[in-house]
């Protein structure tokens, strides 16, 4: 007989690999920013890249393993 797969803690373990690639882009972003010389306060704009690619990210495990998940 096969185990029932509990979903919930798939979806935890998307979010915190997503939540660790938001937290190496942002640092990746802020050495970047640093190297170059810009400056973070006047533009922060420049640190919703790494939480909008986290979340995109995401959103997209989540659909691709939804997909997957029923064939």
């Amino acid at each position: 007989m096969r185990k029932p797969e509990n979903l919930t803690l798939y979806y935890i373990f998307l979010a915190v690999g997503c939540g660790a690639v938001g937290v190496i882009t942002t640092f990746a972003v802020l050495i970047v920013c640093q190297y170059y010389g810009i400056d973070v306060t006047k533009n922060l704009w420049v640190l919703a890249i790494p939480l909008a690619l986290s979340l995109f990210l995401n959103v997209s495990f989540i659909e691709l393993y939804r997909k997957f998940r029923n064939k």
